[in-house]
């Protein structure tokens, strides 16, 4: 059968590998202008919270598309999608490359966020169509994975291409590996197995969902306060993980580039590992207690980096793991989205959280610029600018234990949404 012969065959595995590498490819991307801030920062003739302001660029877009994406990968495909965004991708590094102004990078991340929109979202599709269905969770889990692995790969190997080559020509390479891998993606991904009946390649035959319907998710609390755990869990390592952490340590812990790089990339190798654990442990004890004992790690770790005088380079990595490990309560969050109202209506809720995990990151970014401009504005400046000190820094962060432990009130607040009788 043809069934059969599609699920033993290696072409489904290179066909889910290359939309999988897109994902893995612009998480390197996406954390790279963390990585150089200060080079970042003398090139453009920025402020602090002009260089946070670059940092949101790329989130906007990226979660206005995520439910327009969704709607096209069903209707044309994620071959002609997936070409089409890392083509984009190419260009828009090609833009950053060539960046000598702000609002030029800034575009480049705008194009950046609109098309990497594309990668998960394409991964997941092609997973559906080329995969038993008893694989789905194993391959989604993969796919996240990836991603967090790209970002932490992304920490180890910025610094050093910065340093080799600057990070003008690191961002050519980006452009012309994506290059290739829109060429590769078109001349080897198929929609479809062949064979597959031609009423079989529509998935969009849902049941017409009504606006009293959405208007019940809306209006729901439970559907806010989960969404604002998933924001409030997950904004401190967009933060840290994805543009400040490296300058944080740098000043706070008087580290080098290579060593302040490894050690953040050390909070995505946890977030990898800690995934696939957390869904596992949300299955056997409930949503809510993941959640809970999330918010609370993170509560207590982070603080140690930001305040803690003199700690170590092995520890400082070690709690970046340790916090990227349990920083995963965001995963529970994402499952209880999706039970808390009607199965039909899973789908609008989950993208609500998903917007709220982003934005409230993406939000972060400017707002801490903007607080490291105004510690540092009470100084006297040296050359027309402005000299931050340790002090500032640590000031600056005092924002993000603050939504870790607002993250605890909402956990101790949301719905549990799994039965007692699946519990271990």
């Amino acid at each position: 059968m043809i069934n059969q012969k599609r699920f033993s065959s290696i072409k489904p595995w290179f066909i889910w590998g290359l939309a999988a590498f897109f994902f893995f490819a612009h998480y390197v991307v996406r954390v790279t202008p963390g990585h150089i801030s200060e080079e970042l920062q003398a090139a453009f003739q920025t402020s602090k919270f002009e260089l946070g302001l670059l940092g949101t660029s790329f989130y906007v877009p990226y979660v206005l598309m995520q439910m327009p994406v969704g709607y096209l990968v069903d209707r044309y495909g994620s071959r002609l999608l997936l070409t089409i965004a890392v083509l984009i991708c190419s260009l828009s590094c090609m833009i950053f490359a060539n960046a000598s102004i702000l609002s030029t990078a800034m575009l480049s991340r705008v194009l950046l966020g609109f098309c990497s929109a594309t990668a998960f979202i394409g991964a997941l599709k092609l997973i559906t169509v080329w995969f038993e269905p008893r694989k789905l969770a194993l391959l989604v889990g993969l796919t996240q994975a990836l991603g967090m692995v790209g970002a932490a790969v992304g920490g180890q190997m910025v610094p050093f291409l910065n340093d080799e080559f600057g990070w003008q020509k690191t961002f050519y390479f980006y452009g012309i590996t994506f290059f290739v891998l829109s060429i590769l993606i078109y001349s080897v991904v198929r929609n479809h197995p062949e064979g597959t009946p031609l009423h079989q390649r529509s998935e969009t035959n849902y049941d017409r969902i009504t606006t009293q319907q959405l208007l019940k998710v809306i209006s729901s609390k439970y559907t806010w306060i989960n969404a604002l755990y998933a924001g409030l869990i997950y904004a401190p390592t967009d933060v840290m993980g994805e543009f400040w952490g490296k300058e944080f340590l740098r000043r706070i812990h008087q580290l080098d580039s290579y060593q302040a790089s490894s050690a953040i990339s050390f909070l995505f190798f946890g977030w990898a590992v800690g995934g696939p654990c957390a869904g596992w442990l949300a299955d056997k004890v409930g949503r809510r207690p993941v959640m809970i004992l999330s918010a609370i790690s993170g509560f207590v770790l982070l603080p140690i980096v930001f305040y803690v005088p003199n700690v170590p380079l092995y520890l400082i990595s070690t709690i970046m793991f340790i916090y990227g490990f349990t920083n995963t309560g965001l995963i529970a969050s994402y499952t209880a989205a999706g039970e808390l109202h009607d199965k039909s209506l899973g789908g609008f809720s989950m993208a609500i959280a998903n917007m709220f995990s982003v934005l409230l990151g993406a939000a972060l970014m400017p707002i801490i610029g903007k607080l490291l401009d105004w510690h540092a504005s009470h100084h006297a400046t040296v050359n027309g600018i402005l000299q931050d000190t340790v002090e500032d820094y640590q000031r600056s962060t005092y924002i993000i234990p603050a939504c870790l432990f607002l993250a605890i009130l909402c956990a101790l607040f949301t719905k549990e949404t799994l039965p007692p009788s699946k519990r271990a």
